[in-house]
Formats: C-alpha cells, sequence, structure tokens
C-alpha cells in the first residue's frame, strides 16, 4: 500500500471519529423513535378451524359407503375440518360411546365451541345424541331415527330380534332415543316427505318438543339426500353459519 495513503486514511480516522460516533448515534434514535412511540400491537390469535364429525347410515349394522365421499369434500367447502367416524356396528350402546368419545377428544383439543356434528339415519340419531347432550355446538341430521322404542320398520328389514341384533334389551330402547331427552344445542333434521325407513312423523314430533330443533320438510324418501346431495350441503352450510357466529362471539 502506498505509505501516502496510509496517512490520509489514518488523519481521516482521527477526524470522523467523534463526528462518526455522533452521525451513528443520531440515526439510532431516528431509527428507534417510531418504533418507541408506536404501541406494541398484540399478536392475534388465529380461531381454531370448526371441527365436523361425521356418522354413516346404515341401521347401527353396516356402513352405508354412500357418506364419506358425499359429505367430505362439501364439508372442507363449507369450512370444516372433516372427521369421518367408524363406530361399532352391531352394538348401539357402544356406538354411542364412541361417538361421546369422538366429541370429548375434538373439544378438549380446539374448544367446545368448535365441535359440530353431521350424521344421516342411523348416524343421523348419533349427531342428534350429541346435540342433546351438548357435546357438540350444534348438529344436523337426515332422517335420524330419533324414536327406537316405536321404530317398527327393521323389525320387517332384519328380523323381529333386530333391537337384540345391535345390543338393545327392549327395556333398553328408549335410552338412547333422543326424543326421550333434551336438546341442549341447536340441532337440524331434514327429511323426505315419502320416506318409508324412518317415519317422518317421528321427526315432526321431535322437531316439536323442542325449540332447538329445526325441521325441514324435503321431496323424497329416505335416500334424498343421495338423490339431492346439494341437500348435504345445504345442511352443512345451516352448521357452518352457527360456527360463525358462534367464532363471532368468541372474539368478543
Amino acid at each position: 500500500m502506498n505509505p501516502g495513503y496510509r496517512t490520509i486514511e489514518s488523519q481521516l480516522k482521527s477526524l470522523m471519529g467523534p463526528l462518526g460516533l455522533l452521525i451513528a448515534l443520531v440515526a439510532l434514535v431516528a431509527f428507534a423513535a417510531p418504533a418507541l412511540a408506536a404501541p406494541a400491537k398484540k399478536a392475534e390469535k388465529e380461531a381454531p378451524i370448526p371441527q365436523l364429525l361425521i356418522f354413516h347410515g346404515g341401521s347401527f349394522l353396516f356402513e352405508d359407503q354412500f357418506l364419506e365421499p358425499a359429505t367430505v369434500a362439501r364439508a372442507i367447502a363449507a369450512g370444516f375440518e372433516p372427521h369421518y367416524v367408524e363406530y361399532p356396528l352391531g352394538n348401539l350402546p357402544a356406538a354411542v360411546v364412541k361417538a361421546r368419545e369422538e366429541a370429548k377428544r375434538l373439544r378438549a383439543k380446539y374448544g367446545k365451541v368448535n365441535v359440530y356434528a353431521y350424521g344421516a339415519s342411523a348416524g343421523g340419531t348419533l349427531a342428534a345424541l350429541l346435540s342433546g347432550e351438548g357435546l357438540v355446538a350444534a348438529a344436523a341430521a337426515k332422517a335420524p331415527v330419533t324414536d327406537l322404542v316405536n321404530w317398527e320398520w327393521p323389525l320387517t328389514q332384519y328380523g323381529a330380534n333386530y333391537y337384540e341384533q345391535i345390543g338393545l334389551s327392549p327395556a333398553a330402547r328408549a335410552r338412547p332415543s333422543p326424543i326421550d331427552r333434551p336438546v341442549k344445542s341447536p340441532l337440524l333434521i331434514y327429511q323426505g316427505r315419502a320416506d318409508n325407513v324412518v317415519p317422518p312423523a317421528m321427526n315432526e314430533a321431535f322437531a316439536a318438543t323442542s325449540g332447538n330443533i329445526s325441521y325441514w320438510s324435503v321431496p323424497g324418501g329416505h335416500a334424498t339426500d343421495q338423490a339431492r346431495p346439494w341437500l348435504i350441503g345445504r345442511s352443512l352450510n345451516w352448521l357452518a353459519g352457527i360456527a360463525a357466529a358462534q367464532a363471532r362471539g368468541a372474539a368478543r
């Protein structure tokens, strides 16, 4: 390096030392002042996605293969995270226990106002029971069996011992019947007017027992959701409206 250059460099350093320090301090104050003056922003916590339990039909004896593919995508489109529940078959008391366990598991993880249920036919019975017990914030059900004491269709379809096949004694049939229980959370029931599996009069009578129940009488029979799958989306949108209201209330 040129000796002359080193001399000039050292002279500049000696001159700029105090001045450079002053400039640096002024710049630091100018940079930090807005941050010091502005109040600290509180980090906003995102509301959890509402969780949806889905219960298939099948007379408590088998799994209806239609429901999962017809419901999961519509649940996501409505803003839910779906959870398809495979509950015990041929054992209604165990199926009720499984439904309760799944609802409690999701409530513990996401909060009680963020858990919902949808079910069809036998699965609608499970969804209605969860709604009745307040284990979900709301539920929707297509043609649920709500009065097991007076449901006679399976006796001709599966035999006179049908209730024994699903683990119910004659005396125990009232216990899991939603019609004999209070309804703590909002419940939507929709049913085809020509349903010959679950009589519409059964759920009309159930709907009359509580102001928490909404009842939609729609065209078609027991499989009206298969013939008109848009009804599934419509009922899930009904649930989504309740979920949105719950989220607004929790944010206040």
